[in-house]
């Protein structure tokens, strides 16, 4: 299979695209390239639109793209500046709204779109009001997309709290959350892909 995945230069992003990369054909996208060596990639920012359209016009036809880029900056609402209230909206939901246009409008997508979401978009968190909304943006554009598009396979996957450098950077307090593993996240990701997993949403 093809498979486009956002957000490759770590975290879950890599863990996939090095798993998947053994067996399917991976184009992998981040700001900055990494040591992949069995992923084809296309380094940019997906806030970019230019790089967008370079991206759409470049890529084949897809069997799936995962979604799975995603910032956060957590605190007290006040002291997040605005700039980065703007890159969690941005990075989190409208780039992925954005690529998934100009994919489906150019017929790149044949099997299904894979959203990589969070347990945010469900539960409260504390100090991470922009975080959660993104999350919840990205969840209802899923939601809209499986409704529009019936003939392709659009799920969302929400994970609690994975073993990435993510949650230790922004020091979350996630003790009431379960956690997950990269491993957990790669099966249903593959359960999904071979058609063994068909729900619309998977919470972890």
């Amino acid at each position: 299979m093809h498979i486009v995945i956002t957000g490759t230069s770590s975290g879950i992003g890599k863990f996939l695209a090095e798993n998947l990369g053994k067996k399917h054909k991976i184009y992998g996208v981040a700001r900055r390239k990494n040591t992949i060596n069995t992923i084809d990639f296309f380094e940019g920012n997906i806030c970019d639109n230019d790089f967008l359209e370079k991206l759409t016009e470049k890529v084949g036809i897809l069997d799936y793209i995962i979604f799975n880029a995603g910032v956060g900056y957590f605190g007290d609402f006040e002291a997040i500046s605005e700039e980065n209230h703007r890159e969690i909206l941005e990075t989190n939901l409208l780039s992925p709204l954005l690529l998934a246009h100009k994919l489906l409008k150019n017929k790149k997508i044949k099997t299904g779109i894979i959203f990589i979401g969070s347990i945010a978009s469900k539960k409260s968190l504390k100090n991470g009001a922009s975080y959660m909304a993104s999350k919840f943006g990205l969840r209802g554009l899923a939601m809209g997309l499986k409704n529009d598009y019936k003939k392709l396979q659009i799920q969302i996957i929400n994970p609690s709290i994975v073993k990435t450098d993510f949650h230790k950077k922004n020091r979350l307090d996630m003790s009431n959350y379960r956690e997950n593993s990269l491993e957990e996240i790669l099966k249903i990701v593959e359960d999904i892909i071979s058609g063994k997993e068909k729900r619309f949403e998977v919470d972890v």
